[in-house]
């Protein structure tokens, strides 16, 4: 004979209102919304994972701040070196913790201080930034701190040779719409078909290709309103 599982709920627990401020509840770093695919499926990448990841955004400075603005809500801590500062401010401005983010355009790999100040919800995880947008002479673009639930993103404004290989030897790339030259060099360097050449040629500003081990995904950024207040509009730059 089966058994049936009892319908009876487990009793709920109560509290005291003013316990709730003592609840602690750890969250896992998680995958962020890119966008959506033709058929508007969300598609999601995981930006921070247990093993240190590096990510590549070519041409599409609006995803890489995006990717930012998104990742520091699900309480990452941000190291952004650049040379345009004023592009990456309005994250540390909207962020619950501003603190807990770092613009600068020197190098560095921590925040300010020696062990990070977490609170509810928050985690130890962090995203650094090498935007090389306006820092021809900047950090080592392979460079980035290591270990569980570090990611370094590098932002590039161009495929060249001079950083081909470290587009090459990332986890993925995101690339924006290509001049002819640079999607011709990154047919070669990839082995895209003459259809994903094209593909890159005629992306809009809102278009995305993720690109990676066996992946090939052609996306739409999707961005809230509230995220355009930050960001503004989309745009290739």
């Amino acid at each position: 004979m089966t058994r049936r599982a009892s319908a009876r709920r487990p009793p709920a627990l109560r509290l005291p209102v003013d316990a709730l401020d003592g609840v602690r509840v750890p969250i896992t770093p998680a995958g962020v919304v890119l966008g959506a695919d033709p058929s508007g499926a969300p598609v999601p990448l995981a930006v921070l994972r247990p093993v240190p990841t590096r990510i590549v955004v070519l041409g599409a400075l609006h995803l890489a701040r995006q990717i930012a603005l998104r990742t520091v809500a699900q309480g990452a801590r941000l190291v952004v070196t650049t040379g345009r500062a004023a592009a990456w401010e309005p994250i540390a401005r909207a962020a619950a913790d501003p603190g807990r983010v770092h613009v600068g355009a020197g190098p560095a790999d921590e925040l300010p201080g020696e062990e990070p100040d977490l609170h509810p919800g928050d985690t130890d995880a962090l995203l650094t930034v090498r935007d090389r947008g306006a820092t021809p002479s900047g950090p080592d673009p392979s460079a980035g701190p290591g270990g569980p639930w570090r990611t370094t993103l590098l932002v590039l404004p161009a495929l060249t040779p001079a950083v081909a290989d470290a587009a090459d030897d990332a986890d993925v790339v995101l690339l924006g719409r290509m001049p002819p030259q640079e999607a011709d060099l990154a047919t070669r360097l990839w082995r895209l078909s003459e259809p994903m050449a094209e593909s890159l040629r005629t992306l809009p500003d809102h278009g995305v290709v993720a690109l990676g081990r066996n992946l090939w995904r052609r996306l739409d950024l999707v961005t809230a309103d509230r995220e355009t207040a930050v960001l503004g509009p989309v745009r290739r730059a």
